[in-house]
């Protein structure tokens, strides 16, 4: 079989060569037409080979300004069958940053001189020996597994090694600004250097201007020769004279400026092209946002799986999964990485790691929870800690952070004006609660501890560092802030009295509180004071335990709407996708519609205290006795039957005037149709629309009250029963 090479004029101009199969003696040939390939490079399919792919690549680069040029040479295997096994991810492991101590802030003056080591320099000199031993194996391990690695990655034998020929884009620096000559692989559209060993030779380079032979040995490398296309011992141009942008006019100074004109436009025009016959670029919006072909592409890397989407192609937003395994055939999967757009919850990125078996949840910015991150146990998430992080600045109390275990439970909060910032809860185990205690379906609560920053307005003496409320036996420990150069600091213990004798009136003794003061000297606290402080401190621990039962609330909150947009996510689409926007438009038409409905439903009804005048007439009592209760009941109940009544008679009496006033009209109308001025008759129809719009107005409205009604006093019903059991079962206890 033998091979021609001829040159066609292609898109935007592109002169390139096609290749020619005949047989030999004379045969059949068959000339390859540029259009259609290229719109299967489009997308329209998704498919093309090196040469269509690289051919429209360099189009679309030479239209954008850049000095872009079809090579013709030869690769590797790997290339030219586009085997990514043995290449790198673009997507590389996001890596852990380990949270690293500055040590210079604990240099401080002085420091406590280490005690003399006694121990035996011989004992240590052995020890030595055995961990530089083993660190040695290590190493001789760890040299021997990256052996093994690349033995395993390298590239089988190839018997075609150098002559598998390929077609690939070059980037020259005299187009828009690059540092330096570029390759780009149109199979993966990522940059390479030229000294890239993916490539091992280049034949030829064109482009819409020109087509240049190599004359240079690509043996040592193509980093190793001159791409400097202005050198014909090195490149040689195939059509005659060079580009206009590359020549010198050469101006004599007696030519005025129409003589420098024709010279310009008559100098070296020995050839001229025809104007091409492809079609205009031109690719859908559509197909653009498509990005793939069938909007998917799976592509395997080096022990990594990547399935990229284009955006709304699968249901729950998802547009990159990264799956990473720890071998080289990829049979032992480590991590999967979800990435995500357009969600409403405004979810990025799940991380799931196999070894540990946990999953992060990472948000962007909008969230009403001001949630970040989320860290949970994907098989056992009650009884593995569950880690929240969040946005402090979208939230009014500064929470940080939440690490939440069954018997424990972690708080940071920052820039608070109180200057609190830690709070650590310990719970009872379930079904072992404390003597004196019963379980119910909350935690129990068995010790806080919380911490506030240094407050320099105040003494240390008085400015408490930590306090520890213990539930269990009672007591309160106040720890304060150092003072400045102060090796202690002072504290506070409180023993709080039985619950019997909790009430309105905290008795207070000496005996029930014990401290320390670092200060010498200090004045000591007076018995008032004291008294004041132990109040303030029963008062916090309340706050304090109220606040915890919030942030547990939260938190359940929290998983159970997470279970919810993890079981039904939505998207958000912007106004201007035109390809998704039509199913959304009809969908928010509909929402919009039934939102509307709701409102109607409710606004006459919104707002309003159905029990307050009946209860003002008996002096808004805080209890009701449960006759009361039925009569204050039914007398409501009547009167909204009777108010529904009247609305309903009230809606038809409007609607039969204004029908009849119509009717009035219309028949005055054709009374004086024949007489009538053309300005009262223009007035005439316009109150006949605007009276019809009113009755189709009425209409409705007593369509809406019928439909509504009964809804409406079953609604009355619930409310009344919700608002009078509270007053009745107060009642009750007070008897």
């Amino acid at each position: 079989m033998q091979w021609k090479t001829t040159f066609r004029r292609g898109t935007d101009g592109l002169c390139m060569p096609v290749r020619v199969r005949g047989w030999r003696g004379g045969g059949q040939s068959r000339a390859i037409e540029l259009a259609a390939p290229l719109k299967r490079a489009w997308g329209c399919g998704g498919a093309g080979q090196s040469h269509e792919i690289a051919c429209a690549l360099c189009s679309l680069l030479i239209g954008l300004g850049y000095d872009a040029y079809v090579v013709f040479g030869y690769a590797v295997r790997d290339v030219t069958l586009r085997i990514m096994s043995r290449v790198d991810s673009p997507y590389p492991p996001d890596e852990e940053k380990d949270q690293v101590r500055d040590e210079g802030e604990d240099n401080k003056k002085y420091t406590v001189r280490p005690p003399r080591d006694l121990r035996s320099k011989f004992l240590l000199m052995m020890e030595q020996k055995e961990i530089d031993k083993i660190k040695a194996e290590e190493e001789r391990q760890a040299e021997l597994e990256k052996q093994r690695e690349e033995e395993e990655e390298k590239p089988p034998f190839d018997e075609l090694e150098g002559m598998r020929f390929h077609f690939w884009v070059m980037i020259r620096t005299e187009g828009r600004a690059i540092d330096e000559v570029t390759f780009v692989e149109p199979s993966t559209g990522m940059p390479h250097p030229v000294s890239s060993p993916m490539y091992s030779g280049i034949e030829s380079v064109w482009n819409h201007l020109n087509y240049w032979i190599n004359m240079q040995d690509c043996k040592e490398g193509l980093g190793s020769i001159d791409y400097n296309l202005h050198d014909v011992t090195k490149w040689e141009h195939l059509l005659i004279g060079e580009p206009l942008h590359w020549r010198q006019t050469v101006e004599n100074l007696q030519m005025d400026d129409d003589e420098i004109a024709l010279a310009k436009l008559m100098e070296e025009k020995h050839l001229d092209m025809p104007m091409p016959w492809s079609t205009k670029i031109y690719i859908t919006h559509s197909v653009l946002k498509q990005k793939y072909p069938e909007g998917v592409m799976t592509t395997w890397y080096k022990r990594t799986l990547v399935e990229e989407y284009a955006p709304y192609v699968q249901y729950d937003g998802m547009v990159v999964k990264i799956t990473r395994f720890k071998d080289f055939d990829c049979t032992i999967p480590t991590r999967v990485e979800d990435l995500y757009e357009n969600r409403q919850d405004k979810l990025r990125k799940i991380v799931f790691d196999y070894n540990t078996q946990y999953i992060t949840e990472y948000f962007g910015p909008g969230r009403e929870d001001a949630v970040i991150e989320h860290r949970y146990h994907s098989k056992e998430p009650e009884t593995n800690p569950r880690i929240i992080i969040f946005n402090s600045n979208a939230r009014h109390d500064g929470l940080e952070r939440i690490e939440v275990e069954r018997e424990h439970m972690l708080e940071n909060y920052v820039d608070r004006e109180d200057l609190f910032y830690f709070r650590e809860v310990n719970y009872a185990r379930k079904g072992y609660p404390p003597p004196g205690f019963t379980e119910s379906h909350r935690k129990l609560i068995i010790k806080v501890v919380e911490k506030f920053h240094r407050n320099k307005a105040i003494p240390a003496r008085d400015d408490v560092a930590t306090r520890e409320f213990a539930i269990v036996e009672r007591q309160i420990h106040l720890q304060y802030h150092f003072g400045e150069g102060k090796v202690t600091a002072s504290t506070r213990n409180f023993i709080k009295p039985a619950i019997a004798e909790m009430g309105d009136d905290v008795l207070f003794s000496p005996d029930v509180t014990s401290g320390y003061e670092a200060e010498i000297g200090a004045r000591p606290r007076r018995q008032l004071e004291l008294f004041l402080l132990f109040q303030k401190m029963l008062q916090e621990e309340e706050v304090s335990i109220s606040r915890i039962r919030e942030i547990e609330d939260q938190i359940t909150e929290f998983v159970a709407l997470r279970d919810h947009e993890t079981a039904f996510p939505k998207l958000d689409v912007s106004l201007f996708n035109i390809e998704q926007n039509e199913d959304y438009r009809l969908g928010m038409l509909e929402k919009e519609r039934e939102q509307q409905e709701h409102k109607e439903k409710e606004i006459e009804d919104a707002g309003v205290e159905y029990l307050a005048p009946y209860l003002s007439k008996l002096g808004n009592p805080e209890s009701l006795s449960p006759r009361s209760a039925a009569k204050i009941r039914e007398e409501c109940l009547n009167d909204f039957k009777q108010m529904l009544l009247n609305r309903a008679v009230d809606i038809q009496k409007q609607f039969e005037y204004w029908t009849q006033f119509l009717k009035d009209k219309q028949q005055w109308y054709s009374i004086n149709q024949d007489t009538i001025q053309e300005d009262d008759e223009i007035k005439y129809f316009q109150d006949v629309n605007e009276l019809t719009f009113l009755l189709q107005c009425y209409e409705i409205r007593l369509g809406r009250h019928r439909d509504l009604s009964s809804l409406r006093y079953e609604a009355v019903v619930r409310y009344l029963n919700a608002q009078l059991k509270p007053l009745v079962d107060a009642y009750q206890e007070e008897e």
